[in-house]
């Protein structure tokens, strides 16, 4: 799947930075190598423009790639966050090779010399960032990122080995410098992020607190509705990126929820499941000290993975300021569980294991599936929407469709009648289990994005054919 996954990072790229990189220095070349220096230079800008956080045109303009280079394709200085960037890429077409250890020794030995402000060894590009590069250099609290980007996925052990050396150089007094590889794993990945919207990061009160430190580090308490809410208004359904649902709608128990909220709130605690946050780090705020009564909990990179129907029933019914007001009489019960240093199905196992209780279809499971997210993510890039998850939202439109109508079209496409029949019977039983068979035979590594949304295609096509044929 590299290349599928290479072209549409190439996509991507060449959307974002279209007129921004500079090629006036390359204008003689032919159409295949400046194009190869415009692939080159527009990720080295993207490295630049995700991991520092700037739009395409600030990192359009730290490219530094060309004569005498040393190496080195991009410099950044962040002066808010005191971070100097510093950057090579490669571009490998088919994506399935990797940076030579030559080019990755030419890159340290340059960085050495920008460590050292030998600036007689650089091109103008270079030289013309000299001040803010010599600014950078003698500020005690300046860090430095080195990047290494390139579309292969491998990565040579004697380069590892160099890289290890370099740090353990530069880093001999304190920890100063940091090496980030941005491999086409990461780079696909990050075009997600860049589709669904940064982590999201949450400073969370909790009344009545207490830890749970063994086997994995978690924290519980009452969370009050009005804060509930603000998370809401700030990222709406975002908030479940890693639960089995969206919210549904006004469902009974949705509206049974609203009922309490309006009529009983003080009483909601005790009427509510809760819900179940997991996140990546938890760190407990110093304000309130070790007293349990109330505690602030820095969390990172969280989602909600059960209690879903709650937080979107709150945060719907949190619209203006007077509902808002009368969501501080509700409190509910809220789990926090930290996935720092856990196993790698521990989140996963977490998810599945705390929707039991619920009402939950075999399709909601299929939201496990890293398969799933694989063809979401490349079908994004590519402008179209794949509702994966059961929702109020979910839709069938012209760049847009869901898990049902894809588990259709591929049954139908796949040449198996007993999958057709299968489908024709009980759509279900084909999301029984993700693990196996008939589920495997629709949705493995071999399913690319582009392959589910012709066929979803063609049987739109069809579809509409038989329903002019039944009129006539």
């Amino acid at each position: 799947m590299s290349i599928i996954h290479v072209n549409q990072i190439k996509e991507y790229i060449k959307r974002l930075f279209d007129g921004i990189i500079d090629l006036s220095d390359v204008d003689q070349a032919n159409h295949d190598l400046k194009e190869n220096f415009f692939l080159t230079r527009s990720l080295t800008a993207y490295a630049i423009h995700y991991l520092a956080q700037v739009n395409a045109e600030v990192a359009g303009k730290a490219i530094t790639d060309g004569h005498d280079d040393n190496g080195i394709d991009a410099i950044y200085y962040d002066e808010r966050n005191k971070t100097l960037y510093i950057v090579q890429s490669k571009w490998i077409h088919n994506g399935n090779s990797e940076p030579s250890n030559g080019d990755v020794k030419k890159f340290l030995t340059g960085v050495k010399h920008l460590f050292n402000l030998r600036f007689e060894n650089f091109n103008e590009k270079v030289n013309r960032m000299r001040d803010k590069i010599t600014t950078a250099m003698f500020d005690a609290q300046t860090k430095f990122e080195i990047i290494l980007v390139y579309t292969g996925i491998n990565f040579s052990d004697h380069s590892k080995r160099d890289i290890d050396d370099f740090l353990n150089e530069v880093n001999d007094a304190s920890e100063v410098c940091t090496v980030t590889i941005l491999n086409q794993t990461r780079l696909h990945e990050s075009l997600r992020v860049g589709i669904t919207g940064d982590p999201i990061n949450l400073t969370i009160g909790l009344k009545e607190w207490g830890r749970k430190s063994e086997p994995q580090e978690a924290y519980y308490g009452q969370v009050n509705g009005y804060e509930i809410a603000t998370w809401w208004n700030s990222y709406n359904k975002r908030l479940f990126s890693k639960n089995l649902r969206e919210l549904i709608g006004e469902t009974d128990i949705n509206k049974e929820i609203k009922n309490t909220i309006e009529n009983e709130p003080e009483k909601f605690w005790y009427f509510n499941n809760g819900i179940t946050i997991v996140s990546k780090n938890i760190r407990k705020a110093m304000v309130g000290g070790g007293d349990n009564a109330f505690g602030y909990f820095d969390c990172e990179d969280i989602s909600i993975v059960n209690g879903a129907q709650t937080v979107g029933t709150i945060g719907k019914f949190g619209s203006n300021e007077e509902t808002m007001d009368h969501l501080k009489n509700v409190h509910v019960l809220l789990r926090i569980i930290s996935l720092d240093n856990s196993e790698d199905e521990f989140g996963k196992n977490i998810t599945k294991n705390n929707n039991k209780q619920n009402k939950i279809e075999n399709r909601d499971f299929v939201s496990l599936d890293p398969q799933q997210y694989r063809i979401q993510t490349e079908l994004a890039i590519d402008g179209i929407t794949y509702f994966i998850m059961r929702s109020e939202t979910t839709t069938s439109e012209e760049n847009a469709f869901d898990l049902v109508e894809s588990t259709t079209a591929l049954a139908c496409a796949s040449k198996s009648v007993s999958l057709v029949v299968q489908l024709k019977r009980e759509i279900g039983r084909l999301w029984e289990s993700i693990e196996k068979e008939p589920y495997t035979q629709l949705f493995n590594p071999g399913t690319s994005g582009l392959y589910v949304w012709r066929c979803v295609q063609i049987q739109r096509i069809i579809d509409k054919r038989l329903q002019f044929i039944g009129k006539v």
